[in-house]
C-alpha cells in the first residue's frame, strides 16, 4: 500500500483544475491512498514534507512551481528513507527541473508511475552560503539570475510565464552589472567578471532555457556553466540557441564540471537555487551523489 502525501502550493491559480482531475482519479485509484495539504505560506511546504515523511507517507509530491519542489525537498532530506520518494506534478510558474526528469505532466500519469514504481535515484547539490545551508535539485545560479528571480517571484503572473521570465530578463539586463568573482573546484580555477555562474544538477532554467545541455541528474558531478562579460545583445543572438538546448560557442562562455566549488567575490553576489532567491557569496556548492529517490515518467 503506498501512501501519498500532495504538497499543493496554496497560491497556485491552477488548483482548481488538480481538484477536479483529483476528483476524476479518485475512482481508479486502488492499493493507494493519499493526502492533500496546501500550503501558507514561505517554507510550509519544507515543514510538511518533513511532518508526512514521519507519519509514514511513502510518496511526497510537491504540486506546483520549482520552489515548491525546493521546499520539499528540503524537508523531505530531514525523515527520508533509503525507499522514499519525491515527486512533482507542474503546477507552477516555471516547470523546469520535470523537463529534465520526463515526468508525469497530469495525475493521471503520475499515477501510474507510481503504480509501476516508475522511479530513479538521483544526484542532488547542497550549498553553504551566507545565510545558511540547504539543498537544491535542479539548479544553483549566482549573478544576474538571483535578481532576475526577485523580479519574476514579485511580480504578477496574469501574462503567463513566459512573458513574465522575458520581461524579467530583458528589465535586470538594463541596470545590472556584471561582477568579479573567483570560483574554484579541485581541477580547474576562474577568476574574473561574471553575469552569471551556473552550478547545474538538472539541464533547464528560466522558463524553459537549456542552460546545460550535457547536464545528467545520476553522473554524479555538476555541469558549471561559466558566462563571464556578456551583455544583453548577446542573450539576444543566442536565445534560440538556449531554447533549443544547442552548446554555444562564445569568448565569454565556458562549459565545465565539478563536484565541489569554492566560491567568493569582492562585494556579495546574489544566489538562487531552483527559482528561490536564498543568500549571497561566498559558497560552497557540492554534489551529493545517488541521494535520493525521485518520480520519473513510465517514457522516461
Amino acid at each position: 500500500m503506498y501512501k501519498v502525501g500532495f504538497i499543493l502550493n496554496g497560491k497556485s491559480r491552477k488548483k482548481k483544475r488538480f481538484f477536479k482531475e483529483l476528483a476524476q482519479a479518485r475512482k481508479k485509484i486502488k492499493n493507494l491512498e493519499f493526502n492533500v495539504v496546501e500550503t501558507s505560506a514561505r517554507g510550509h511546504a519544507k515543514s510538511l514534507a518533513s511532518e508526512m515523511l514521519h507519519d509514514g507517507f511513502t510518496h511526497i509530491i510537491a504540486v506546483g512551481g520549482d520552489g515548491t519542489l525546493h521546499e520539499a525537498l528540503n524537508g523531505f532530506l530531514k525523515n527520508h528513507k533509503r525507499d522514499s520518494v519525491l515527486g512533482t506534478l507542474p503546477l507552477g510558474t516555471a516547470n523546469d527541473f520535470i523537463k529534465s526528469t520526463k515526468g508525469p505532466q497530469n495525475l493521471a500519469e503520475l499515477f501510474e508511475a507510481i503504480s509501476l514504481d516508475k522511479t530513479k535515484r538521483i544526484d542532488i547539490g547542497s550549498i553553504r552560503h551566507s545565510d545558511g545551508d540547504e539543498s537544491f535539485i535542479n539548479i544553483a545560479d549566482l549573478g544576474i539570475g538571483a535578481e532576475v528571480v526577485k523580479k519574476v517571484n514579485n511580480s504578477s503572473k496574469l501574462l503567463g510565464s513566459g512573458i513574465t521570465f522575458f520581461s524579467a530578463i530583458a528589465r535586470t539586463f538594463l541596470t545590472y552589472k556584471n561582477q568579479p568573482l573567483t570560483c574554484k573546484s579541485n581541477d580547474w580555477e576562474y577568476s574574473g567578471k561574471v553575469n552569471s555562474l551556473v552550478v547545474a544538477n538538472g539541464k533547464y532554467f528560466g522558463n524553459g532555457l537549456c542552460i546545460a545541455p550535457e547536464a545528467e541528474l545520476d553522473n554524479k558531478q555538476f555541469s558549471v556553466v561559466v558566462l563571464g562579460d556578456i551583455s544583453i545583445s548577446d542573450y539576444l543572438k543566442n536565445v534560440r540557441k538556449l531554447k533549443k538546448g544547442e552548446v554555444i560557442d562564445h569568448p565569454q562562455l565556458e562549459y565545465k564540471t565539478a563536484k565541489k566549488l569554492e566560491i567568493t567575490s569582492e562585494s556579495p553576489c546574489g544566489i538562487e537555487a531552483d527559482g528561490e532567491f536564498i543568500g549571497y557569496t561566498p559558497a560552497t556548492v557540492s554534489i551529493e551523489p545517488s541521494k535520493i529517490n525521485f518520480l520519473i515518467g513510465t517514457k522516461a
